[in-house]
């Protein structure tokens, strides 16, 4: 799902399109596509158990069930790994605030309903989210990342000058930061955590 924003800005499915670290060979075969998204969720379970110092591709092959070259054959190292895992993240979270958003004009409704779309997919997907915020942390984000990030906040603009939020670019990027610290709310819980989605509605709603 793909479309763009009042002022022509991409919105966000065009999150899996953006450019990630290069692969050493991009799969063209039904086979090639399955072992390597078998060693991406190889690389997120590992992920959830292990953390950042877990990803190797030893590790990731002995956990896909292939040779440790085979690796190789799907991303030129590990930091085109992690890239990928990265992106694929951003992927599913552009589909489903897409998806979430797409009966609301901007405004209030839609940014809540965004806030709601992102938690829940980084509920879901637990492991990469911490992924992110390690390699965030440890200051290892490459250029993909930081524009697939940089994106998110980008798409609340429109929303915050309807709500006469302005600088919007600023409060785009203090939202997408309250929410990114609602979801490691919610990581270190382990569940949803009402109070913390309660809090972001308030700000919105002015009742802070």
């Amino acid at each position: 799902m793909s479309s763009v924003l009042s002022d022509g800005s991409p919105i966000v499915g065009d999150v899996a399109r953006q450019p990630a670290h290069p692969t050493a060979t991009d799969p063209v075969t039904p086979k090639g596509r399955r072992t390597r998204d078998a060693l991406l969720q190889a690389g997120e379970t590992l992920a959830e158990r292990d953390g950042l110092a877990g990803l190797n591709a030893a590790a990731v092959a002995a956990q896909a069930g292939v040779a440790k070259g085979t690796f190789y054959l799907y991303f030129e190292d590990r930091e085109a790994f992690i890239d990928a895992l990265h992106q694929r993240f951003y992927a599913q979270l552009g589909e489903a605030v897409s998806l979430a958003v797409a009966e609301f004009p901007p405004g209030r409704e839609l940014l809540l309903a965004a806030v709601e779309a992102y938690l829940d997919v980084c509920l879901r997907k637990r492991a990469v989210k911490a992924l992110v915020l390690e390699t965030r942390t440890q200051g290892t984000l490459t250029t993909a990342m930081e524009q697939r990030e940089a994106l998110f906040a980008r798409l609340a603009e429109p929303s915050m000058r309807a709500l006469e939020l302005t600088p919007a670019w600023i409060s785009a990027r203090l939202l997408l930061a309250l929410t990114s610290e609602a979801a490691l709310i919610e990581l270190e819980a382990g569940r949803r955590v009402a109070g913390a989605r309660r809090s972001i509605r308030r700000l919105l709603e002015g009742r802070c």
